[in-house]
């Protein structure tokens, strides 16, 4: 009997390997390499003063007055970050202005309605400081905000009448004319689906002649939508600490509190403690129903 012994090793045969896979995963590689690359540059972008700039003429062109910002920068979620924004003019009677020391907005990426994408979501500001003065068209300035200085002025039980057109204010005479009269550009239309808080504001209006009309005072504002099926509500908190008016009346303590149903107003809470210029007390003035034309969406 004959025994034949083979020492050599037996070795399995090496499967084809799977060009797929390893092209999927260099793509998938090669894409989160280029995304974080993308992220990271758009966020260190946002920290140099180009960034600034851009944003700086972009609310020059939205509230057609010179802007600067003192500080603005994205977070690493991509949210926006300001200080320190003031416009040209700002605290000089008879000339519209805005100011807000520290701001927060937020994005929403997977809100789609309507057709603004992407959408703010929330909308934080403080320190904020707004004065309206006319324009020769007719028209308080700066627009965007002047439908929301005239729900205020409602609220608040005040009576603004409209600037009379074609009288340009005696202590800007020196700017030039203004253009015809552009289309209302109401800036709540941008928010109207976000969550808005205003802390510390200061509003007041100037009229041709540098008199102030009415001021508010450490104004608090809080615009919350709420989503019910088939239909958007608001609801609006709103406290005033002292408000004045051009005819020596002034109030204290001024709360507001409703649901805005689009037509109509649901009022939860309206009370103030007003007084006459001579200190005197006087019966609570109800707000001043506005027209559909000046009122807020």
């Amino acid at each position: 009997m004959i025994k034949v012994t083979d020492n050599s090793k037996w070795t399995a045969p090496t499967p084809p390997r799977r060009r797929w896979f390893a092209g999927l995963r260099g793509f998938i590689t090669t894409t989160l390499l280029l995304a974080a690359l993308l992220y990271g540059g758009v966020y260190v972008l946002s920290l140099m003063d180009g960034f600034r700039a851009m944003l700086e003429d972009h609310l020059k062109a939205r509230l057609d007055l010179k802007v600067k910002i003192g500080k603005a920068w994205l977070t690493p979620a991509f949210n926006l970050k300001f200080e320190d924004i003031t416009t040209e003019n700002f605290g000089r009677k008879s000339y519209p202005g805005v100011q807000i020391q520290n701001g927060y907005l937020e994005w929403s990426l997977h809100d789609t309605r309507g057709w603004h994408w992407p959408r703010i979501q929330r909308v934080i500001v403080s320190g904020v400081g707004v004065a309206f003065a006319p324009n020769d068209a007719g028209r308080w300035e700066p627009t965007p905000l002047a439908a929301i200085g005239q729900q205020v002025a409602d609220w608040c039980g005040f009576k603004i009448d409209a600037p009379k057109p074609e009288r340009t204010p005696a202590s800007r005479l020196d700017q030039k004319p203004a253009e015809t009269a552009k289309p209302t550009d109401n800036l709540l239309d941008s928010v109207q689906h976000a969550l808005v808080e205003v802390a510390n504001a200061r509003l007041v209006w100037w009229d041709a002649d540098g008199h102030e009309l009415a001021s508010a005072d450490r104004l608090r504002l809080v615009l919350t939508p709420l989503l019910l099926p088939g239909r958007e509500i608001k609801h609006c908190w709103l406290r005033i600490a002292e408000a004045r008016l051009a005819d020596g009346r002034r109030a204290h303590d001024i709360r507001c509190e409703f649901f805005d149903l689009d037509t109509q107003k649901m009022m939860l809470e309206f009370r103030a403690d007003w007084l006459r210029g001579n200190g005197g007390a006087i019966s609570n003035a109800p707000p001043v129903k506005s027209s559909p034309a000046d009122s807020v969406p």
